[in-house]
């Protein structure tokens, strides 16, 4: 056996290859946003570094690592974090030093989630693997019945009462904290419902309906108590404060900006509407929960998620919620008010997992977690310092806290000269250097595991036949279909938006194509999806029924094409189709390329149609790098390697130091560019600061003071 000391994934090239992949779905993650579009990011990510691993048994399980670092990934994006940008941007001084260490922080979670993912697929067992899909299945379908039903509950509680999903989402009785805990409530339901599904002939289960009637029963009956007793309101006077401060004054009136009674607090709005309701329904959740702490099993991998879904609920809840109550001076203990909270449950999440896998034999996933983190934290806060110093030429900011006035020679010169530098896409490029940094974290995490794992052998020795291989085929139909397509559906909006605007633009007298005004009986008006014909058929005399919408014609052929694969696949399994090769390398490549160029070519499709010279800083260069990563992800990997392992026997060494130095890198990294940025900068004194263009977390203007989200307001 040939002894190589380098392993492969440790090479310039590989490491090249990783970091760009996750920079191109970094990129496309900025215009697609959200989880689905930094699930993508990892996805890619993920694929290149099986592939480049030399390992057989990861190339093997590409389908799993394009999975979990798709999951892994897509967390994180659940996090509001341009309102620390701004923190770091804004001059003043302690604001300053706290907005990079947010932002560190918050580049710390989110790549500590997608190592901690990318890492799992390669260290756990193939039953660990193929286990954890059913509860997922189970969290799945918790969280579609979400869908189903968040809105009409919603609605039923506040009846007459508009709200949406972005401007007017506060006026949602199940608002809280603008954060996402009630997708990790019902994630903890479908694990519930796993676990009852999985011990059908455990007599135990008969005790559910007793400990949730117990519970629910027990919160009444202390409410009831507390009522009687006259302590009610003033517990709930002690458990709540508001998100803002009524003394605060309107600069330009010198009276008050708000009333008390226009600001939200830390509980669901609901809390306040049905008071009655509170105490048994908070009975009714803890008996359930103690129901399952006694009893429950969670089996194949289901553990795991109720760690995760756990982990959220108890860090949501010790954070903003609770420890608010000590900082409500200073705006509560929020990182980015009054935008979302969800850092605080992703911070559950992480420590979940890390304990899961501490406690569960995949130490080596935790360490990869704190190495990626890292990395990612310094990338964030970073590339940040970078964007800051790159535009600090011919900066109109760095003239006037210079004394340079606008109007004088010297300012329109220098600015006229720096124009275009400064109108550059400067979001773009912090976004996809930010993912190329990332996906360095993910190679060197991985490249670390990759010569300290043992070899696994996932199919059996016996029969030759791999455990649980529809779990194989369903990762790889995920990533392929799945996942892009909700990142790919949303183009349907931005193409009738876009295309609707240029025609009352240009006042074309045309059909409305993409959008139609209906007027209801009570004389109100609608704006509507147009009705797009079936051809032909749906066109003949008498037939007008044969037609959908843009987005249901979208659906339907994204349907077709899942069907036409899914019966692909199921013919190959029967018995192998020439077209889909026998080497584990080469059906990784082919997946790689088939995610790579279905979003490439759907994020240049998104901005076409309204295309601007600024988009070539996105869509060309991810064009561009699109195209060096097809050309690298043919050419590096090699079809025979000798990966040369040595077991490490114990991690807990490097997992101590590694939590040593992430406090260092985010303490020093902090100063460092705080200091270097404003001996750049020179700001003034914060009377004259601009309190309009940036946001402040501390001083008589933060932002949670004078912005705050008030009832009857658009949200911030």
């Amino acid at each position: 056996m040939q002894i190589k000391n380098q392993t492969p994934i440790r090479r310039i090239g590989s490491v090249f290859l990783i970091g760009i992949a996750l920079s191109i779905g970094w990129g496309i993650r900025g215009n697609f946003g959200h989880e689905y579009g930094a699930a993508f990011a990892g996805c890619l990510a993920a694929i290149a570094v099986a592939l480049l691993s030399g390992r057989e048994d990861w190339r093997e399980r590409v389908p799993y690592f394009a999975f979990f670092g798709a999951l892994g990934w897509g967390f994180g994006a659940s996090q509001s974090y341009m309102q620390v940008l701004s923190y770091a941007n804004s001059g003043h001084a302690i604001t300053q030093l706290y907005g990079f260490a947010a932002t560190f922080f918050i580049g710390f979670i989110w790549a500590g989630l997608g190592g901690a993912g990318t890492a799992f697929a390669g260290v756990a067992t193939r039953e660990r693997l193929v286990g954890i899909f059913k509860p997922l299945l189970f969290v799945w379908g918790a969280w579609l019945l979400l869908d189903l039903i968040e809105d009409p509950v919603a609605r039923l509680l506040q009846a007459g009462i508009h709200f949406d999903s972005t401007w007017s989402r506060h006026k949602n009785p199940l608002y809280w904290f603008d954060a996402d805990y009630l997708p990790a409530l019902f994630a903890l339901t479908g694990v519930w419902v796993y676990d009852l599904y999985e011990r059908k002939g455990d007599r135990n289960r008969l005790y559910l309906p007793a400990f949730a009637a117990g519970g629910a029963i027990s919160g009444g009956a202390i409410q009831l108590l507390l009522r009687t007793a006259g302590l009610e309101n003033k517990l709930a006077n002690a458990l709540t404060f508001l998100q803002g401060d009524p003394s605060y004054l309107n600069p330009a009136t010198g009276q008050p900006a708000y009333e008390a009674s226009n600001l939200l607090n830390n509980w669901p709005q609901w809390f306040g509407d049905y008071p009655q309701h509170v105490g048994w329904v908070i009975g009714l959740i803890l008996g359930i929960s103690a129901y399952f702490i006694f009893y429950g099993k969670f089996r194949n991998g289901a553990q795991l998620i109720a760690y995760m879904a756990g982990g959220w609920l108890i860090s949501f809840l010790i954070f903003p919620v609770l420890g608010s109550l000590f900082f409500a001076d200073y705006g509560g203990l929020r990182i980015t008010p009054p935008r979302s909270d969800d850092w605080a449950g992703l911070l559950g999440v992480f420590t979940g997992t890390s304990i899961w896998m501490w406690r569960n034999n995949l130490r080596p996933v935790a360490v990869a977690s704190l190495i990626s983190g890292i990395i990612g934290g310094l990338g964030l806060s970073g590339i940040l310092f970078t964007q800051q110093i790159m535009l600090s030429f011919g900066s109109p900011r760095i003239l006037e806290n210079k004394g340079i006035l606008p109007g004088s020679t010297e300012f329109n010169s220098i600015t006229s000269m720096w124009a275009d530098w400064q109108s550059q896409n400067w979001h773009s490029f912090l976004e996809q250097s930010y993912g190329f940094v990332n996906g360095i974290a993910i190679a060197v995490a991985l490249g670390f595991l990759a010569s300290r794992i043992k070899l696994h052998k996932d199919q059996d020795e016996n029969s030759g036949l791999v455990k649980g291989r529809w779990t194989m085929a369903f990762s790889a139909l995920f990533v392929m279909l799945a996942l892009t397509y909700f990142n790919v559906v949303k183009n349907v909006a931005v193409w009738s938006e876009q295309l609707s605007s240029e025609v009352v633009r240009k006042k074309q007298l045309i059909p409305d194509i993409w959008n139609r005004v209906i007027t209801h009986a009570d004389g109100t008006t609608e704006n509507v999806p147009s009705q797009w014909d079936l051809p032909y058929i749906g066109r003949l005399p008498g037939i007008d029924f044969l037609h959908t919408t843009p987005l249901g014609w979208f659906n339907l052929t994204w349907g077709m094409l899942v069907i036409a694969c899914i019966i692909i696949v199921v013919r190959h399994y029967r018995s192998p189709l020439a077209i889909i090769p026998k080497s584990n390398l080469a059906k990784g490549q082919i997946i790689f390329l088939i995610v790579l160029w279905i979003m490439v070519i759907a994020n240049f499709e998104r901005a076409l149609t309204g295309w601007h010279p600024s988009r070539l800083l996105t869509e060309w260069v991810i064009f561009v790098n699109a195209i060096i990563a097809t050309v690298l992800v043919i050419l590096l990997p090699r079809d025979s390697e000798t990966v040369y392992v040595i077991e490490e026997e114990n991690y807990r060494t490097y997992y101590k130091r590694l939590w040593r130095k992430a406090v260092a890198a985010i303490v020093v990294s902090s100063l460092i560019f705080f200091t270097l940025n404003r001996m750049i900068y020179q700001y003034p004194p914060y009377e004259k600061m601009n309190k309009y263009r940036y946001q402040f977390r501390f001083g008589p203007d933060a932002t949670w003071k004078a912005q705050p989200n008030l009832k009857n307001g658009e949200h911030k």
